[in-house]
């Protein structure tokens, strides 16, 4: 009984410890970079070495946050890519709390799965990636235009003329694979500025970027192939 006693003290106070210097970490973080948002701090699996998700990335660190580590973290033994793992959880998004007023909607066969799409008519990758999605079948899709402007300066005025076409998924299409432009001339009320503010708060710094039904955010364009395995490994 006194050594079940002894470990779980010794346990206990190994916990408080290291929650101490995760406080320690934080406030060393905020007080030497205030000007970076740091979103997460957490034990990594290396003694007195820290996650930290800072400026949209993993770092690590340890409790003086004076030098850093920047790449990625192996587990050679199980062959895993552990920061990826970590990138992958720590990215990913409620889909639920997605404006969807804000997206064109478009089904494809009975649409019973789905992605939302992060996207710009002026974007290669884009354009490629919408390609590749003319070969995946029994999806919804949710297209938020957005217009990286300091890239593609025409490509909000674009995306303004899509969004108040008749069909605007129709009129996205013509543009992004036959370089047809949009043929509405009228004006009307789009969410293509709330969009912008949307992929900020959403950390969307590139297109196209999409999300998959369970939140798992996806960077860049992919074949078709692809896509269909990653729609099937969504529980």
């Amino acid at each position: 009984m006194k050594i079940w006693l002894s470990l779980l003290s010794l346990s206990i106070f190994s916990f408080t410890s290291a929650h101490a210097d995760i406080k320690t970490l934080e406030q060393n973080l905020k007080t030497k970079y205030p000007e970076i948002e740091v979103k997460s701090v957490q034990n990594s699996p290396i003694k007195d070495v820290y996650e930290v998700y800072m400026g949209g990335r993993i770092v690590y660190t340890n409790e003086e946050a004076k030098y850093f580590f920047v790449g990625n973290l192996i587990d050679l033994k199980e062959q895993k890519n552990l920061t990826a793992e970590r990138e992958q959880v720590l990215k990913s998004i409620d889909v639920k709390a997605l404006p969807l007023k804000q997206a064109i909607k478009h089904v494809k066969g009975k649409g019973e799965r789905t992605i939302y799409v992060f996207s710009d008519p002026d974007c290669p990758y884009c354009q490629h990636l919408e390609k590749e999605l003319k070969n995946v079948d029994n999806v919804t899709i949710y297209l938020f235009l957005y217009p990286i402007t300091r890239l593609h300066p025409n490509a909000e005025n674009v995306s303004q003329q899509i969004w108040c076409a008749k069909n605007p998924y129709q009129a996205w299409q013509d543009y992004t694979l036959d370089k047809k432009q949009p043929s509405s001339t009228k004006s009307c009320t789009t969410p293509v500025e709330k969009n912008i503010a949307l992929a900020k708060t959403l950390n969307v710094d590139g297109t196209p970027t999409f999300f998959l039904q369970d939140g798992t955010r996806i960077s860049g364009a992919r074949d078709a192939g692809e896509i269909e395995l990653l729609l099937k490994a969504v529980k």
